[in-house]
């Protein structure tokens, strides 16, 4: 069980991952994040040299955080909140860290509440959000 961190491990004020994520906006990744939410992408065509890229393609990337979260298997994803400030571009690279706000238990199941944020390569917020998740069972 060494791979994952026990609910008596997590603390608030953890942040993970201690280096945030990194990700690139790439054409590649916007033109599979287009196709797989069936959109026509017009508003994220070339102009120049300049493409905008979707804003919710930083919540892709939420899977990833979650999984340096390093939380047992069995968890479940019970809520979460995003909000987009501004757009990404290609070219960006993008940068995810969260930390735990809170965590207490009801009807006997363990909860972790975190908030995460996305920024660009300007440092500047791209998203952010809270995420409920009910903590998988210690070994």
């Amino acid at each position: 069980m060494a791979d994952y961190r026990r609910y008596d491990e997590v603390a608030v004020g953890d942040v993970y991952p201690a280096t945030p994520l990194s990700f690139a906006v790439t054409d590649a990744v916007v033109d599979a994040f287009l196709a797989a939410t069936g959109d026509a992408g017009a508003a994220y065509a070339r102009n120049g040299d300049v493409r905008a890229a979707p804003s919710m393609l930083a919540a892709v990337y939420l899977i990833d955080l979650l999984k340096a979260r390093a939380s047992p298997p069995g968890g479940i994803h019970a809520k979460q909140a995003l909000r987009f400030h501004r757009r990404l571009a290609v070219g960006e690279t993008l940068s995810l860290q969260a930390h735990v706000v809170e965590k207490y238990v009801r009807k006997e199941r363990p909860y972790i509440v975190s908030e995460f944020e996305a920024r660009g390569g300007d440092g500047e917020l791209v998203a952010s959000g809270r995420i409920t998740s009910i903590w998988g069972k210690d070994q």
